[in-house]
């Protein structure tokens, strides 16, 4: 282990700014805690407000780093094995929309994984491109879908020439993989540019009994929501690039577009904190969440009408992220499940749909924390006297009339939901199961897609996308 790898350069920084500046007249306006709400100093402690600071002579710049940020950015690119590490304050949410701005512009094609995050349609709407969507396989295991194709990945491109991007969530929430080192092999074959939203896989980095990393893998760009699995403050994420196809000047110009102009440097102490964190103990603490995952597994598979997936049996999935919970009771939705484990046994779980709850594990968990879970849900399951799983149907995806972008700028007005087939939609509609847009703004919506919209307001499922928070209308491009 490299020596260097324990210093935490934003860290120490900031300990010097405070034994250094002696007077604080800068922003925030709270003055290092001096003017800040008793209460909230009471909940917090005064050490957070103290590193609450703005650029200053001695702190670096986010956006122009040449000091104890860039250090911590080049540690933790060594450790993950990037080419350039960007320390992110506005979450994956903006290296989505980054990726997508540095690599494609208006009128461009990029391959875009149905199933992705909304902030890619952000990116989208940003950068202009038209979209290319390919869809996952279905899993045969869960009410989802599975991985990714590398087969329908070098369709798209034989379909669509020109294509010049290819973005995809990998591991999915639910954790999914997919065959990364081909799909970078057929991307790069194309002379396109692979992108990865990684944001639940910042851990995989750490143990060899868990899926390759993009990195590992061939990406060109990685996003990894640091704070979801390897212990930073909520919102804080890197963004690694690898290799030289990426161009490094668009790619700072769209992050300097996307991101706060004041971060927080306890966001990015948090981060710096997490790598050495990891250094030291990564291995130790990614171990201990594939023993207590299988143990939770184990558990909660040994109970009857109970299924907990284990990355076993489903030709669909070429992967799997042992250290994600995903587990269903015949006879009861997700959402019910998840109701009750909170409202009797006070046990938040992460996500749930209508089959599935998805529990996310962190490195604290104990086995009492395990057995709190599967005793709580072996008394719910005992209350139900059973029934079929829930099915996984999905509409095709519709054809497109506009861009994200002209859809986003376009005059829209509103019509009743039974009357849109035929429309162009002006809203991003997603019904749970799966999580995962029905339809697109600029999209046309299908007989098919207003079916399965319809059901799913009539059986009172969570739908996301309405402004209508009625259901009864949608919006829709004049």
């Amino acid at each position: 282990m490299d020596k260097r790898q324990l210093q935490t350069p934003i860290l120490d920084g900031l300990k010097k700014f405070d034994k250094t500046a002696k007077g604080y007249f800068c922003v925030p306006s709270h003055h290092r805690g001096n003017g800040a709400d008793s209460g909230l100093m009471e909940l917090f402690g005064e050490n957070v407000f103290k590193y609450d600071l703005t650029e200053t002579p001695l702190t670096d710049d986010l956006h122009d780093a040449e000091g104890f940020i860039k250090e911590a950015e080049c540690l933790a690119a060594e450790l993950f094995g990037a080419y350039r590490t960007f320390f992110l304050v506005n979450g994956t949410t903006c290296a989505n929309e980054a990726m997508i701005a540095a690599s494609v512009s208006e009128g461009e094609k990029i391959l875009v994984a149905r199933n992705c995050h909304k902030s890619v349609l952000m990116g989208l709407i940003i950068s202009g491109a038209e979209p290319i969507y390919i869809e996952p396989e279905k899993s045969l295991s869960m009410a989802t879908f599975g991985s990714i194709s590398p087969d329908s990945v070098k369709a798209a491109f034989e379909k669509n020439p020109g294509i010049k991007a290819f973005i995809l969530t990998n591991p999915t929430y639910y954790g999914i993989c997919s065959d990364l080192e081909k799909i970078a092999e057929i991307c790069h074959s194309y002379g396109a540019l692979l992108l990865m939203d990684e944001a639940h896989g910042a851990h995989l980095a750490f143990s060899k009994s868990l899926p390759k990393t993009a990195l590992e893998s061939g990406a060109d760009m990685t996003a990894q929501s640091i704070h979801k699995t390897l212990g930073s403050m909520t919102q804080s994420s890197m963004l690694h690039v690898n290799g030289t196809l990426t161009d490094m000047d668009r790619v700072n110009a769209a992050l300097n577009l996307v991101q706060s102009t004041s971060p927080s440097y306890i966001l990015m102490a948090s981060l710096d904190a997490a790598r050495r964190q990891a250094v030291l103990k990564g291995g130790e603490m990614t171990e201990n969440l594939l023993k207590i995952s299988d143990y939770i597994r184990s558990g909660l598979n040994a109970i009857d009408g109970v299924h907990c997936y284990d990355g076993k049996n489903d030709k669909n999935i070429f992967d799997f992220d042992r250290t994600r919970i995903v587990f269903s009771i015949d006879g009861m939705t997700g959402f019910e499940i998840a109701d009750k484990l909170l409202e009797k046994y006070k046990i938040c779980t992460e996500m749930a749909d209508s089959a599935n709850v998805i529990a996310v594990l962190g490195h604290g968990d104990t086995k009492g924390d395990c057995d709190r879970l599967i005793q709580a849900v072996k008394a719910i399951a005992s209350d139900i006297p059973g029934g079929a799983s829930v099915g996984f149907e999905f509409p095709d995806i519709p054809p497109a009339a506009l861009t994200p972008r002209k859809a986003f700028f376009a005059k829209s007005e509103r019509v009743p939901l039974s009357e849109s087939v035929g429309k162009i939609s002006a809203e991003m509609i997603a019904p749970y199961p799966p999580g995962i847009p029905m339809v697109y703004p600029g999209e046309i919506i299908t007989e098919d897609i207003y079916e399965f919209i319809a059901e799913a307001v009539e059986n009172n499922r969570h739908i996301h996308g309405f402004s209508d928070k009625t259901m009864k209308t949608i919006k829709i491009i004049r």
